[in-house]
């Protein structure tokens, strides 16, 4: 409706260059709006590459600690499994069947 409504031929003169351009209103409202939306969808597909990337870099550094700390948390696991399955020998028990002191100073408090 606007463009049957709109049919006045404007000349436009293009700064830096000599000639001129005329054509109807309506052509050059809509393509004004057509180039400003292509051109803001250009800008935002741009952001969108910048934030992705930076969610790439920052899901593989977040995946490298991940991984060490599982290595950490399975090597604690392992070692803390390895303390409660120790066995004692028969040398480390006195002969109450208590766990044999195993410096003087400890020996020497339980005689208190």
């Amino acid at each position: 409706m606007f463009a049957t409504s709109n049919k006045t031929l404007i000349t436009l003169y293009l700064w830096p260059f000599d000639s001129a351009l005329t054509a109807p209103v309506w052509l050059l409202i809509l393509s004004s709006f057509i180039i400003g939306g292509l051109l803001s969808a250009i800008l935002l597909w741009g952001q969108w590459l910048a934030i992705r990337a930076k969610l790439w870099r920052l899901e593989g550094r977040f995946n490298k600690l991940q991984a060490e700390t599982d290595k950490i948390t399975a090597k604690s696991a392992a070692k803390q499994d390895d303390e409660d399955h120790h066995e004692y020998s028969p040398q480390d028990y006195d002969q109450q069947g208590e766990p044999a002191a195993s410096n003087q100073l400890t020996a020497d408090r339980r005689l208190r």
